[in-house]
């Protein structure tokens, strides 16, 4: 029976895949207050919302301490509806959802690596 791939070829696929699990391993880490405004500001400017400070809002809020992964996520979404009732108007609702998104993702994985300083799971020492 004939092999799928000759043996030099399915050895630079394997290397390949290698490559790639291992990029992606190092990418998990929190995300700055910066980056998350990054993400966030693009969409408010592309929604022509009017409002100039709804990324800025949700930056603050998660400038603060917060208990838990679980009380982080839920203060985003009451930020969110706060703000979907404060701009019953305008094209705001798409920059709300993308401020409301990063800041869930924000606050998963403040938690889950630890603050952007420490780049590790919260609740395990540095060697």
């Amino acid at each position: 029976m004939k092999p799928l791939l000759p043996s030099g070829h399915a050895l630079l696929l394997a290397l390949f895949c290698a490559a790639l699990l291992s990029g992606c391993a190092g990418a998990q880490r929190a995300l700055t207050l910066e980056e998350f405004y990054g993400f966030c500001w693009p969409a408010q400017v592309d929604s022509y919302c009017p409002d100039d400070g709804l990324c800025q809002t949700y930056k603050d809020y998660l400038a603060q301490e917060h208990a838990s992964k679980a009380e982080c996520i839920k203060g985003c979404n009451e930020l969110q509806l706060m703000e979907w009732r404060q701009s019953s108007f305008g094209n705001c609702q798409p920059a709300i959802n993308n401020a409301t998104d990063w800041c869930e993702k924000y606050c998963r994985q403040y938690f889950d690596y630890g603050p952007p300083s420490q780049g590790q799971p919260q609740g395990q020492e540095q060697p």
